[in-house]
């Protein structure tokens, strides 16, 4: 009896290791297998804030006698397209491993999506023959942060409160326009007497007003003769920088840029007809990387002064000719 016992637990054994075996053997072949060609896609860094530049990389892995073809993509909104460029082809497990990346610059913050991208290959066929394919890269979802929501910001810096309703003083308001009106009534009785003046034929040259352009150029040059950059004055350099661009914004398109956040300015000037998609870019990212260094202390930053010559003289208006 306890030989009938020992022989149907051998038994019982050798075949739940001959399943175990064509288990093991069954996952290995599977796992080996790969499909012909396959594509992914990812971004990076994992954390992006406004003005950050991320890569866009699409992952094309394939059979050797498959030759896959550089994708072209379009630009989505929010994204400023920098620069694109292919990695050196790599090997595993007997497939070639071809690299597609692209990097943008981040100009709005929140939820931002790649859409799908048709990724096209040429393969040979049984007779020898190449045909044409395509594949559907995945789409990716990533998420910019605000530069106020990063730790370590200033504790003088805090998010816009919303609006509240105040109550009129229509008593105060009456007498500041009584006010007003007695102020205007006496500038022009001073003006009709400075029109009844003598006019003296010895009178001094007048000096010309510069431009917003040329206010703002000049401050440039000053900014620059200082050197802080070299000397390591690195946040002073960018507090003087912000505050000469912003400053010719406010001048030239007459908004207050000075007291508004880069947000604020951002969405005034989506609805500004007279200043091109381009230069608003550019406003937006000149505002963007010189924030970062005030706002976050970078040690190293690339200088925006030529950045911001360069849209002040695409910005320049028109000069008027007079014509006779």
């Amino acid at each position: 009896m306890k030989t009938v016992t020992i022989a149907v637990k051998l038994s019982i054994e050798s075949f739940l290791l001959l399943a175990v075996l064509l288990c093991s053997s069954s996952f290995s072949i599977a796992k080996e297998t790969s499909n012909p060609v396959s594509v992914s896609t990812r971004v990076s860094p994992d954390t992006l804030t406004l003005g950050d530049v991320a890569t866009y990389s699409i992952i094309v892995q394939h059979d050797p006698d498959i030759q896959p073809v550089t994708p072209d993509i379009e630009t989505p909104k929010s994204l400023e397209f920098v620069k694109k460029g292919t990695n050196t082809p790599q090997s595993k497990t007997g497939q070639a491993i071809h690299e597609y990346w692209y990097k943008f610059r981040i100009d709005d913050t929140g939820k931002l999506t790649l859409p799908t991208v048709q990724v096209s290959f040429n393969a040979p066929d049984q007779n020898g023959n190449n045909i044409k394919g395509t594949i559907q890269a995945p789409e990716v979802i990533f998420e910019v942060q605000s530069l106020l929501s990063i730790p370590g910001n200033p504790e003088g810096i805090h998010d816009i409160k919303s609006l509240e309703e105040y109550p009129l003083p229509w008593l105060n308001y009456f007498w500041m326009a009584l006010a007003v009106l007695a102020l205007i009534t006496l500038l022009y009785f001073l003006w009709c007497k400075w029109k009844s003046r003598p006019l003296s034929l010895n009178l001094p040259p007048l000096v010309p007003t510069l431009t917003s352009e040329q206010m703002a150029l000049k401050e440039l040059e000053t900014l620059k003769s200082k050197e802080w950059l070299k000397i390591g004055r690195t946040q002073e350099h960018f507090f003087e920088l912000s505050e000469i661009f912003r400053r010719y914004l406010e001048n030239r398109y007459e908004f207050p840029a000075r007291e508004w956040t880069t947000e604020e300015i951002t969405a005034h000037f989506k609805q500004f007809p007279n200043l091109s998609d381009n230069l608003k870019l550019k406003a937006r990212s000149i505002l963007t990387q010189t924030d970062r260094v005030k706002f976050a202390k970078a040690e190293q930053a690339v200088d925006e002064m030529q950045s911001i010559v360069n849209f002040i003289q695409e910005a320049k208006p028109p000069e008027v000719v007079n014509q006779l």
